[in-house]
């Protein structure tokens, strides 16, 4: 299965998603800011990345960015339960900075698998 890099400064959010995608068979690294996640994606082989749009420091979309300039193979959902991911205006800036999928917190077990599933086919809507 793939390996995924869980970016969230919310560890329950962390510890349900890691719960969640390791019954399915992947493997899970959690980082609460950037700056773990790049030691992560300096020394791991990342296949999806959940990101918070919502961060200490970095902002995830500035975040977002930074990652596609550098690993733009790794596929990248955004994450957030403080801005309103169902709005056109910010689905349409997620993905034009780089995001194959948006997911709203709180998310359901299905909802993340279904994203998760989509965003490794590169087929989210």
């Amino acid at each position: 299965m793939s390996t995924i890099l869980i970016i969230d400064d919310d560890s329950t959010i962390q510890d349900v998603a890691e719960a969640i995608l390791k019954n399915q068979g992947h493997t899970v690294l959690k980082a609460l800011d950037t700056l773990q996640a790049e030691r992560y994606l300096s020394s791991s082989c990342i296949d999806l990345i959940l990101l918070d749009i919502v961060l200490p420091g970095q902002g995830g979309l500035e975040y977002l960015m930074d990652i596609r300039n550098r690993h733009p193979n790794i596929a990248v959902i955004v994450m957030s339960g403080k801005v309103r991911t169902d709005l056109l205006p910010v689905k349409k800036l997620a993905q034009q900075f780089g995001a194959v999928c948006i997911l709203s917190k709180p998310f359901t077990a299905p909802e993340l698998i279904e994203s998760v599933t989509a965003a490794l086919k590169s087929s989210c809507n």
